[in-house]
């Protein structure tokens, strides 16, 4: 049985010229990136590729119609290698164009076109959360349900994935922050799945959460400037909690995070942050012991070291009280929530996402999701 797999090769360089030297950029390549990173890193060095500003054609998250338009605008090109230069929002948009005869991408999605690349893959994170270097899945937003639907395909995977601290020293605080909850969440996530997890995974996961909660720990005591002193460790941290996904899964946390995201537009890394502590606190308050005493383990030094330990058993409330020191969380009545969307979405998450919450630590139920949902109100 395999357990694990991490099939891009992964690069550490410290700016963007130097991948740009290294790697050879020319007219046979696709830059997919936003305007302010084009206009920051790649305009200077005026590269001979191809090059695609993914917020011109839409700013949020990736949705049918935006990747149905790049597609249309590419037609013709000559294009070998796509190079990925974003968030998860770029990336996964960057996966799903180097599919031979994409256009209509719904056909992609949907099964009746195969989701065979026929060009290489290079991706570069410029937020250290999503993992989606090292991943081979994409979201997108389909335009008849208004559903994030993911398309899973071992072919789309990256090539080479080029990890660049320089591209997050840019990130907003608030940004930043919730970004690598995202990281945090795939590893925490995976670390704990009764259904995919495995040492392997944990053991990449670990140094993963070892990194961002001593990070955050830092950023608590010495403010949010310090965050600029650990930019490598939250790019390889996000990296580590990518490969940990990838191969442990995801869970509950993320299950109920997509509505937020779907109906709200709360950001992905934000609505994670909502979750993570709620649900480790029941899954410790259901079952102790296992696993789950071994992320305890590796969350009280931190938290000592920041003056917030109390106890094992408030191990999680008092993550909560770290993450809120670094960046107080609005409650979900902020961004919009209501109480009658409670069982609305609990419903949902029931019916549309039994792949991450079989994954749970323990068994988990409608009742859990209401619970949860009206704690965060």
């Amino acid at each position: 049985m395999q357990i694990f797999d991490v099939k891009p090769k992964v690069h550490l360089l410290g700016t963007f010229a130097e991948f740009a030297e290294e790697f050879g950029l020319g007219a046979n390549d696709l830059l997919l990136t936003e305007t302010i990173l084009f206009d920051r890193f790649v305009k200077p060095l005026n590269p001979a590729c191809h090059v695609i500003l993914k917020d011109t054609y839409d700013p949020g998250e990736p949705n049918e119609q935006t990747v149905d338009s790049i597609l249309n605008d590419i037609r013709g090109w000559k294009i070998s290698r796509v190079i990925a230069m974003g968030g998860g929002s770029v990336i996964d948009i960057g996966k799903v164009i180097t599919v031979r005869n994409a256009y209509p991408i719904r056909d992609v999605i949907y099964g009746r076109t195969d989701a065979c690349p026929d060009k290489d893959l290079i991706v570069i994170p410029t937020t250290c959360g999503t993992g989606s270097e090292v991943t081979y899945g994409g979201i997108i937003t389909m335009q008849d349900t208004g559903l994030k639907t993911a398309i899973m395909d071992e072919r789309l995977t990256a090539r080479h994935a080029v990890l660049i601290p320089e591209l997050i020293a840019g990130l907003p605080f608030r940004t930043f922050v919730h970004c690598s909850m995202d990281a945090l969440g795939h590893s925490m996530e995976s670390y704990v799945s009764s259904t995919r997890g495995n040492e392997i995974a944990r053991a990449v996961g670990a140094r993963s959460i070892s990194l961002l909660l001593d990070g955050y720990s830092n950023m608590v005591l010495n403010g949010p400037d310090y965050r600029q002193n650990v930019l490598q460790n939250f790019i390889i941290a996000s990296c580590l909690g990518g490969m940990a996904v990838n191969n442990g899964g995801a869970g509950p946390v993320h299950a109920l995070a997509y509505p937020l995201g779907e109906k709200y537009k709360m950001s992905h890394g934000e609505s994670i942050a909502q979750f993570l502590c709620p649900v480790f606190r029941m899954y410790q308050s259901e079952s102790s012991g296992g696993v789950l005493e071994e992320l305890i383990d590796l969350a009280e030094r931190p938290l000592r070291k920041c003056g917030l330990f109390t106890s094992r058993e408030e191990v999680f409330t008092q993550l909560e009280v770290m993450f809120n020191k670094l960046l107080p969380m609005r409650r979900l009545s902020e961004a919009g929530m209501t109480p009658e969307d409670v069982e609305p979405f609990a419903d949902s998450i029931m019916s549309t996402k039994q792949r991450l919450l079989v994954a749970s630590y323990v068994p988990f139920t409608r009742d859990m999701a209401v619970r949860i949902y009206r704690e965060r109100l």
